[in-house]
């Protein structure tokens, strides 16, 4: 495996006493496989960390670029992260690096510019916002570290976003996914594309791919690394259609290739216009005010009483979440979409995690699928079922993570004899490539620390040739 400008042991050596006491108490608070992650990443120019969601990746890449940029003022890192997640990553370099020098890119494009420009340490951005910005700088700046965050973002290599990042004039780079494919295999070729250029290209096998990314590939899951973390009690419960859905349903269904004008085939624009259309139906009928989803939902609630129950309702549509919050009065309801800012999403899930229960929180499964911590939930429901099992997923693991003391019971509901059963067979599908191209990948052969550093980096002995303190 590369080595990241320097051997650990000449990091470790750096002339920052200060840095150094930062870099061991940081340290010493990871757990051995986190350990492990911070061991991989700084050590390496190309690093795909796929931990499963929940087991602190940001962290363990806060931790490694501390290791880096330790004691050198000049080297410099960018973060790229979804706009919702700035914050987030500000808050990880105060607590675990506090003494590197962070700004987030702001302002109009001429303000964005003078951030790269100006020398800090680390810069935050959005996807959104590179996307505008990296052809004006790409030959202007040198990163010696990129960070990609949530890089499932760049599945598309043909993306204006995936040529972006790609442009980057970096040396390192580090990628960050815990789902590094969500729909085909393309996804994660895609993202190697940027990890390593040269490394992989389209079509490869299986086998091939799995070897060729081996070296710069670490991914472990909970139930290996935490075996104390309580598990998921994961239901499903099948739904009938009212009696109005039904009849509503089986018209729409049965007109459906009518609105080919008689042809044999529809355009797609109007196949997903009708998906959309029948999901929707399926969660409740606007004009009759009918859902037997709905009637589920509200026994579930009913039955929360004691102080630490809280719910999680997860659907795709907005206008699904606002009709069943506008339903509740029972009990203290909180909503979560996309359509809030970034300060306002933080006051809901502070609320949420602070506040006592029951209570239910209404959340878009897009916006509060990824960078939420979410763990005093008990209970979570997936109203509708999305396209894509990596989104599930990522939706569910924010409540099972750190912290958590008594299992995470999930729901899934299911109507029968409707579109939601298709649904339902395109994601095992879906799951099974996922487990084939990610979870049954061969991890790199990761370097441990060795004693001589772990006792550095805990300040165990004395730094050689560090500046008196």
């Amino acid at each position: 495996m590369p080595i990241l400008f320097a051997t650990t042991s000449q990091l470790l050596n750096a002339h920052d006493g200060d840095a150094l006491d930062q870099s061991s108490e940081s340290f010493s608070k990871l757990r051995q496989y986190q350990k492990e992650g911070v061991s991989f990443l700084s050590r390496s120019d190309s690093a795909l960390l796929a931990d499963e969601m929940g087991l602190g990746k940001t962290v363990q890449a806060v931790v490694a670029l501390q290791i880096v940029l330790l004691g050198d003022a000049t080297r410099r890192a960018l973060i790229v992260c979804p706009s919702s997640l700035r914050l987030n990553w500000e808050r990880e370099l105060a607590n675990w690096a506090p003494q590197l020098g962070v700004r987030r890119v702001v302002g109009s494009r001429e303000d964005r510019e003078a951030h790269y420009l100006l020398p800090f340490q680390v810069l935050v951005t959005s996807y959104e916002q590179l996307r505008i910005d990296a052809f004006n700088i790409a030959n202007l700046v040198h990163f010696d570290v990129v960070i990609l965050d949530e890089a499932q973002r760049i599945k598309n290599r043909h993306s204006s976003t995936a040529l972006a990042c790609a442009i980057l004039n970096r040396r390192a780079s580090w990628v960050l996914t815990a789902t590094p494919v969500e729909n085909s295999p393309e996804d994660l070729t895609s993202i190697l594309m940027f990890v390593r250029v040269g490394l992989v290209q389209s079509g490869l096998p299986r086998s091939e791919l799995h070897k060729r990314m081996q070296p710069y590939f670490l991914r472990r899951r909970k139930k290996d690394v935490l075996p104390e973390l309580p598990p998921i009690i994961e239901q499903e419960i099948e739904i009938e259609l009212s009696f109005q859905q039904r009849l509503i349903y089986d018209d729409l269904w049965g007109a459906r290739l009518e609105l080919s004008g008689g042809g044999s085939s529809l355009s797609q624009t109007s196949m997903f216009s009708l998906i959309t259309k029948l999901k929707q139906l399926c969660n409740f009928d606007e004009a009759s005010g009918e859902s037997a989803k709905a009637e589920i939902l509200d026994d579930i609630i009913e039955s929360l009483v004691e102080i630490d129950d809280k719910i999680i309702v997860f659907s795709q549509y907005v206008e699904t979440l606002r009709w069943l919050q506008a339903r509740q009065s029972r009990i203290p309801t909180l909503f979560f979409s996309g359509e809030l800012s970034e300060v306002e999403r933080d006051q809901v899930v502070e609320e949420f995690e602070r506040a006592s229960g029951p209570r239910v929180l209404f959340m878009s499964i897009r916006a509060g699928g990824v960078g939420l911590n979410l763990q005093s939930a008990s209970v979570v429901v997936m109203f509708d079922r999305w396209w894509n099992p990596a989104v599930e997923d990522q939706a569910i693991q924010r409540a099972h993570r750190f912290g958590r003391e008594r299992p995470l019971h999930v729901i899934r509901f299911l109507t029968t004899d409707s579109i939601e059963e298709r649904i339902a067979a395109v994601i095992g599908t879906k799951r099974l490539t996922i487990d084939e191209y990610t979870d049954d990948a061969i991890n790199a052969d990761v370097q441990s620390f060795t004693s001589h550093e772990l006792m550095r980096l805990l300040d165990i002995v004395e730094p050689v040739d560090t500046i008196p303190r």
